[in-house]
């Protein structure tokens, strides 16, 4: 039988209308469900708000991690260069130009047209329209003179990494007070929460805190998620910790009148293959350090630099990985494909000759690439 009420809005949670919530949302990689927390209509409207909310500000840091989620994949992002162009980065890791191009030229011995598309299909379609402009050409020699290559920009990307606001902030202080709920208290018993996530005017109970290492067996390498929360009846806290990507890093004092039994329950995993982390969590703040974080004075100067440093050289290694698993699978089902020899034939040497001459053709934009990047880089 289903006893607790909304934490949301108080209703009775029943049979009806129980909803399994994810405790770090599922957009950004969170894996952890707990029932009888929130009712379904509460579900979805945070989920279509809050959540949203979140998930937009740390796509890029999804994208670039390339994490994983138990539903759908993270949405593909148009990204500026440092030298002002447009990019598209998608989850695994391609390339695409931003938007389709156009180019004719007319010289004296005819016209010239080059055309960039972001798929064999959007190619077809702006072929013919060059037929429908130019009937005399053939449109089959065009399609089939058409050529897929991987695309890389001539610069690097440029990440905002721009975080909070007051749906983001609800997000976070719910996934704290989900955890709450599963130790065994009540969420009337978060009075700060409560406010904050009932008002649209309530005041925010969350802020940034770099000031000391919060969890003490940090995994140097891991861009890793986690939630921590503790009540203590001595102190009469109930206080919260959530990290995302080991980078967005935030305290929040959910209760400062709690009297009920001591506690403290954490959640943590990696967001890039799912694996759930033991963490040590060291917690001990005062109600006064606790709002200084949330008027940005426990951000030391360079804490936040150092925690991108700690993480960043993964997303790096993870990133190349990807794309050159992508591009190699891709260049050599091709080959084989176009190299001429018919299903279950034997491959001669000539064959594979063709073959190596094939991948390389396919490889050759992503070694470029590799090549271009290692010299901006030293």
């Amino acid at each position: 039988m289903i006893a607790n009420e909304c934490a949301l809005c108080d209703i009775e949670i029943t049979l009806e209308n129980n909803t399994k919530e994810h405790v770090i949302p599922n957009a950004i990689g969170g894996r952890k469900k707990i029932s009888g927390f929130i009712c379904n209509a509460c579900n979805n409207q945070s989920g279509d708000d809050w959540e949203s909310d979140l998930a937009s500000q740390l796509n890029p840091l999804s994208l670039f991690f390339g994490i994983t989620r138990d539903r759908g994949e993270v949405p593909s992002q148009k990204f500026e260069t440092t030298d002002g162009n447009k990019v598209v980065l998608n989850v695994d890791g391609a390339m695409d130009i931003a938007k389709p191009e156009y180019i004719e030229s007319i010289h004296d011995a005819g016209v010239n047209i080059s055309i960039s598309a972001r798929s064999m299909k959007e190619a077809k379609h702006m072929l013919k329209g060059v037929k429908r402009k130019y009937p005399q050409v053939e449109l089959d020699d065009l399609i089939s003179n058409a050529t897929e290559k991987s695309y890389y920009p001539s610069d690097m990307i440029k990440f905002n990494l721009s975080f909070g606001g007051q749906k983001a902030g609800r997000s976070i202080v719910k996934s704290a007070l989900a955890l709450v709920v599963e130790s065994g208290v009540s969420a009337n018993q978060c009075e700060h929460a409560g406010n904050y996530l009932r008002n649209t005017d309530g005041e925010a109970c969350f802020g940034y805190y770099y000031e000391t290492e919060v969890v003490t067996n940090r995994p140097q390498t891991i861009p890793f998620h986690c939630v921590y929360v503790k009540g203590n009846p001595e102190t009469k806290q109930i206080i919260g910790y959530v990290e995302y990507f080991g980078i967005q890093r935030m305290v929040m004092l959910l209760s400062s009148t709690y009297s009920g039994n001591e506690f403290e329950n954490i959640y943590a995993i990696n967001p890039i293959n799912g694996e759930l982390l033991d963490l040590d969590i060291e917690l001990e703040l005062t109600n006064q350090d606790i709002k200084d974080a949330y008027n940005y004075k426990k951000i030391p100067q360079g804490s936040i630099e150092e925690a991108l440093s700690q993480v960043i050289p993964t997303g790096i290694k993870s990133s190349l990985e990807k794309e050159k698993e992508r591009v190699i699978n891709k260049a050599v089902k091709y080959a084989f494909e176009n190299c001429g020899a018919k299903e279950g034939e034997s491959l001669t040497e000539e064959h594979m000759e063709k073959v190596s001459s094939l991948v390389y053709e396919k490889l050759e934009a992503f070694l470029l690439h590799q090549l271009t990047i290692g010299r901006k880089r030293q």
